[in-house]
Order: C-alpha cells, then structure tokens, then sequence
C-alpha cells in the first residue's frame, strides 16, 4: 500500500480536536519541538538544523479525554501556512550552564514560539490512523476530517 500522507496545521488540528472530543483548547496540554530539543554546546543556528537533513517534529496533545503522542518529519525549505519556512520559524536558544573538568554542560536549544506554532504544518501518515487501535475514534476523525476541511477551504481562496 503506497503511504498517504494527510498534512493538517496545527491550528486547525487542535480545533478538529476540541470539537471531537468536547475539550476546550485551553483544557489541553499542548506541545510541538524538535526532537531532539537540544544539543549539548554553544552552536549557531547553522550548524544545528541543515537544509539537507529532514527534521523530526514531536507532537503532544492531552487532556482528560484524549491523548496524542506523534512523531512527524519535516523539510525545513517547506513553507508552512503562514508562507514562512520551518527553519525561519525555529529560534535557537543558547544556554549556559558551567563547565567542570572536561565536561561542557551548555546547551543550545531548537525550539518553535508558540506564537508560530498554530502555522506550523503537521503530516499523519493515514495508515497509522486507519489500521491503528492505539488512536481513539475522536482523534482519527479529527485528523482525517481537520485536513479534509482545510482542503476544502483552500480551494475556496
């Protein structure tokens, strides 16, 4: 069976998901980084996300109703809805620490603002929806019928 990937923004899944499960958004424990979130040194943005390298996004939603853990890989050169690349929306935060003996305990950490967050596009590879048991009937619905909605209101533009 050939992969289908179904792409939803942010945004948009976390209404599709407050609508399916009856859970306000504010209700919901929300996160979306890089995984990994950090690496150990002082880097510049350069040397820590490159243009060839796909990056690994990790998606956390929960709330008393439901609960979805996903990992999803996306080009950093794709525009996301708000017509910015994933790399220009990631902001690198470099964080010192201290340094014993040998050891280098700074960090420098890859992470998407909030305020970018809901642009951001996130891709599902259907199958893991349709022939999972893992996921709860909400969620499948409010993935598959999120990006079919948003399909369909970009062709109205």
């Amino acid at each position: 069976m050939k992969e289908e990937i179904i792409s939803i923004t942010f945004e948009n899944l976390l209404e599709a998901l407050s609508h399916a499960t009856g859970t306000d958004i504010s209700e919901m424990d929300i996160s979306l980084d890089f995984l990994p979130n950090f690496i150990y040194g002082i880097h510049e943005k350069d040397d820590i996300l490159h243009e060839n390298i796909p990056e690994k996004l990790v998606l956390s939603i929960a709330s008393k109703k439901m609960a979805l853990y996903y990992t999803f890989i996306s080009d950093l050169n794709e525009l996301q809805a708000d017509g910015i690349s994933l790399y220009d929306h990631a902001v690198v935060m470099k964080k010192h620490f201290l340094k014993d003996k040998d050891v280098d305990w700074d960090r420098t950490y890859i992470i998407l603002p909030k305020e970018s967050q809901k642009n951001i596009i996130c891709k599902f590879d259907l199958k893991d929806f349709t022939d999972s048991k893992f996921y709860d009937e909400n969620i499948k619905e409010a993935i598959i019928g999120g990006s079919a909605k948003q399909k369909t209101l970009k062709k109205k533009f």
